[in-house]
């Protein structure tokens, strides 16, 4: 017995550090694939412009919108990808300290009214500031990236480098698709893109032969000057402020999954553990439903391919599961909302979802029947394809193993005995043809807690598995981590569970 638990304490050992291996590179992978939170916000930003552009011209001039420095500069550090990989991740499981900031209320504001007035001040100084260079800075065709000035190329910049030109006007003109190409290719040159222009950074040589240039770049000093004079009255609070006119208490403290915090999801607005528990129930009701069909249905069918072994029920019933090897539980489903779903065939089900939208209605109104029945019409089809899903291999499973233990020497001696055949069946040989099957409880929890991407995607049930399919396609890393958090723990758990399990029910087994 010590042997076996020592064998327990080294699997849950190897917990974390499995944990830690899965998630870091499930991060790491999210964090290098193109087409993040900030793409996202451009892409819906490009849209939107080329629908307001009109239907009639195609709206090509919304595939140039996008968002400027600053403002990709403060996204990246609302979503935290202005750090480094390792520091991220670390970040993000709670074990290294990140900024808290907590936007400072009115009501906060009032308890403290002269230093508010000085950062009024202050706020407005340097909006007076970045006003008049803002202005100056239209007029003069300036961009700045980086704290540097930009202008678009001329002529003379064309003709200093031809072949780096049509290079970067055919990647312009091949549209968005290979728009982060492009931008690659001119910050090898030093230059930057503006829509559709090509923008080079003014050298001092430049700023300082022309006085409206020198004008400009001294009031972008004096602009950064005042917002850092700004920033410095509000560090004195553990504050900072954003170039929006937001301000946030700052704090640095460890805030992660470990202290329970998944993060906020992109797509929902509301924090992701919110999110995911409020899919649990779902999932876990279709799963174990399922998971409870399955054993109704390929325990007794197992069973009798054992006794009727090579007979005509049990060739008959190969069909089925050679079928069951071959088709997809998703599969399965699609075809039965062909055939059942109403649409050139029977309606005998609907289409998908978990309720009907008057569930709740009619259940407040005392129709428990009505509800019942609903909730049915719901279930069939899932469950359905649950059940294909495991439906043959555990049939077989079930049946290898009762021959099996048919050929065993308790079972003749049994047979020798005078039993019964049915005692001898389904008391002796049954219990010990059940343990594999048994065994493989701990893996089923992943389905069962975690549920199926696409059985849930093709029925639209909105559990754990659609929306774990739902937020890698909207790229919602906060689901998506705390999604792998959960299907990593629960399947790994399983799998202790499984051994566990087998080890308590099969006396021959021993793990050392």
């Amino acid at each position: 017995m010590s042997g076996m638990w020592t064998y327990f304490a080294r699997r849950l050992l190897l917990v974390p550090v499995t944990f830690i291996v899965i998630t870091f590179m499930v991060y790491a992978v999210l964090r290098l694939a193109p087409g993040g939170p900030i793409e996202q916000l451009e892409n819906q930003m490009r849209a939107s412009a080329a629908g307001e552009a009109g239907g009639g011209g195609g709206g090509l001039g919304g595939t140039d919108v996008g968002l400027d420095e600053k403002a990709r500069e403060e996204l990246k550090a609302y979503y935290n990808l202005d750090q480094p990989i390792p520091i991220a991740y670390l970040q993000w499981l709670g074990v290294y300290p990140r900024k808290d900031k907590k936007p400072v209320s009115l009501q906060q504001r009032d308890l403290e009214p002269d230093f508010w007035n000085s950062v009024g001040q202050s706020w407005d100084r340097y909006r007076d500031i970045e006003k008049r260079f803002e202005s100056d800075r239209v007029q003069s065709g300036i961009e700045i990236y980086g704290e540097k000035l930009h202008i678009e190329i001329n002529a003379e910049d064309k003709a200093a480098y031809p072949q780096l030109m049509v290079q970067f006007e055919e990647l312009l003109s091949q549209g968005p698709s290979v728009r982060d190409r492009l931008k690659d290719a001119l910050k090898g040159q030093g230059w930057v893109l503006n829509g559709s222009q090509f923008m080079r950074p003014l050298s001092d040589v430049e700023i300082n032969s022309v006085n409206s240039l020198t004008a400009l770049s001294a009031l972008y000093v004096e602009q950064e000057q005042s917002f850092q004079d700004l920033e410095g009255l509000l560090s004195t609070r553990s504050m900072e402020v954003s170039r929006r006119g937001s301000y946030f208490r700052v704090k640095v403290a460890f805030s992660g999954i470990l202290q329970g915090d998944f993060g906020r999801s992109f797509t929902y607005n509301e924090d992701a553990l919110e999110v995911i528990t409020q899919k649990f129930p779902i999932s876990i009701y279709f799963g174990l439903i399922g998971y409870l069909a399955t054993w109704l249905i390929c325990i007794p069918l197992g069973i009798g391919k054992a006794v009727h072994h090579r007979g005509l029920f049990d060739t008959s019933t190969s069909l089925l599961v050679f079928l069951g090897y071959a088709t997809p539980g998703f599969v399965a489903c699609l075809l039965l909302l062909v055939v059942l779903g109403g649409g050139s065939y029977w309606n005998l089900v609907p289409l998908g979802g978990f309720r009907s939208e008057g569930w709740e209605t009619w259940w407040q109104q005392g129709q428990y029947w009505t509800c019942i029945k609903d909730q049915i019409h719901h279930t069939l089809v899932p469950m359905f394809g649950y059940v294909v899903g495991s439906f043959a291999s555990m049939t077989v499973l079930m049946k290898n193993s009762l021959l099996e233990n048919f050929g065993a020497d308790y079972v003749r001696t049994a047979f020798a005995k005078g039993l019964p055949e049915r005692r001898v069946i389904y008391v002796h040989a049954l219990r010990n043809s059940l343990i594999p099957i048994t065994a493989g409880i701990g893996h089923f929890f992943g389905i069962i807690f975690a549920g199926s991407f696409l059985i849930e995607k093709v029925c639209n049930i909105p559990g754990m598995g659609l929306l774990g399919y739902e937020s890698i396609i909207r790229r919602d890393y906060p689901i998506i981590l705390a999604t792998v958090v959960f299907g990593v723990i629960i399947r790994l758990t399983g799998n202790i569970l499984s051994d566990f399990i087998w080890a308590a029910i099969d006396p021959r087994i021993r793990f050392k």
